[in-house]
């Protein structure tokens, strides 16, 4: 049936008003820079969007981890580690949060106080290098177990105590090496142990090398099979990841001291938000570039004017031993599918750890972000282009109906 006149003028009208109702909601939603999720709501917290759902339970766990939809606040647990149980859960409104013993990564130099660096040493990232560069090229001084028994002593170069290790932590707390002044970077794979060296007044700041976390298991599993040949002679690494022996999603258990039972996308957002603010992040697969941005962050001063000609040396004596290893798994296959869905958490934090290096390459180092090509990034070009072609789609969408 053909419509009147009046009728498909009154149509064409009512589209027009529509569109242009279209038009002057997405201007408010660009003018107040107002973010939608695919959920109710979503709150801006530096690095990290959060997404509140509706149901009562996930809104109960959301509070449970101190994020709520008015303000984002982290939740701390310490866990005994022997029976699991929660000693205590503290609030960011707790002066007593242990993560107040950390700076932000965006505030001023010694705001607060005294600093002294944090490296949080994660497993296959790199570490003996990044400890070698600090302590030659930059003349660094940190702790380390060099001979026993363990002393405030330095032997060369580096003072003997061991802060890989729970008991070692501890002589470092008795002794309060932070404050002594003897190191000038704390060096631990024990993020919360590490954390309490420092207090609010003498607080850390913080940074570590996120490695991928299916090659560093690999890595691990070679390590040990190599250190360990008889445990390890009919084990292979797809029966050690899913044995008891294997600790899965190391690095997001670390950052929120939770070493035992099952994770959830909260926890995950936890450890993502305690990443975003606390930690300058590095990259093992960019060592180069990460170490450059630390020099230039702590201000650290090279020996003899020759400190990057060194920090070559020992990335590629690293390197030299890299190339040893062999048969890195390939991507795709069965064994990755594997490991990257018993670290699955891990694996979410190292995509989200590629974006903080990006953007933090911009915030603090005033890096561009750059495409796959090093070309610069447009991002307001991007959304006014993002932007246009929904306004196209919207507006063809009426045509379609006419036709």
């Amino acid at each position: 049936m053909i419509s009147s006149p009046p009728f498909r003028q009154r149509k064409i009208i009512g589209r027009i008003i529509t569109a242009a109702l279209f038009v002057a909601v997405l201007f408010v939603l660009i003018a107040g820079k107002i973010h939608f999720t695919e959920s109710i709501g979503s709150h801006r917290l530096d690095d990290v969007t959060l997404s509140y759902p509706n149901s009562r339970r996930q809104l109960q766990m959301l509070e449970k981890f101190g994020l709520s939809q008015h303000t984002a606040h982290l939740n701390f647990e310490i866990y005994n580690g022997e029976t699991g149980e929660t000693l205590l859960s503290l609030g960011d409104e707790n002066e007593a949060n242990p993560l107040n013993n950390l700076v932000d990564s965006r505030a001023p130099r010694n705001a607060h106080g005294r600093e002294t660096a944090f490296f949080f040493h994660i497993r296959k990232s790199k570490g003996g290098a990044v400890k070698n560069i600090m302590t030659h090229c930059f003349n660094l001084r940190r702790a380390e177990k060099r001979t026993s028994p363990e002393s405030l002593t330095f032997v060369d170069g580096v003072l003997n105590i061991d802060t890989q290790t729970l008991a070692g932590l501890k002589k470092a707390q008795e002794t309060n090496l932070v404050d002594s002044g003897l190191v000038d970077v704390i060096v631990s794979s024990y993020f919360f142990e590490g954390m309490m060296l420092f207090n609010p007044t003498h607080q850390g700041r913080a940074f570590t090398f996120l490695p991928h976390p299916v090659y560093q298991a690999e890595s691990l599993y070679r390590s040990l099979k190599k250190r360990y040949p008889d445990s390890f002679r009919r084990t292979d690494i797809s029966e050690w990841v899913q044995s008891d022996a294997f600790t899965d999603n190391w690095v997001v258990r670390s950052l929120i001291n939770q070493h035992s039972g099952e994770l959830t996308e909260d926890h995950l957002v936890v450890a993502k938000i305690i990443l975003a603010q606390k930690f300058v992040v590095g990259i093992s697969q960019y060592p180069k570039e990460t170490l450059k941005r630390l020099v230039m962050y702590y201000g650290w001063n090279e020996v003899n004017g020759k400190g990057f000609e060194c920090m070559n040396h020992f990335l590629n004596l690293e390197n030299d031993e890299d190339k040893q290893f062999e048969g890195k798994i390939e991507r795709g296959s069965e064994r990755w599918k594997l490991l990257s869905t018993v670290n699955k958490y891990d694996m979410d934090l190292y995509y989200y750890s590629l974006q903080l290096f990006a953007k933090q390459g911009s915030t603090l180092f005033g890096r561009p972000y750059v495409d796959k090509d090093g070309v610069p990034i447009d991002f307001a070009k991007l959304k006014a282009q993002k932007d246009k072609e929904k306004l196209e789609a919207f507006l063809n969408s009426f045509h379609a109906g006419d036709e």
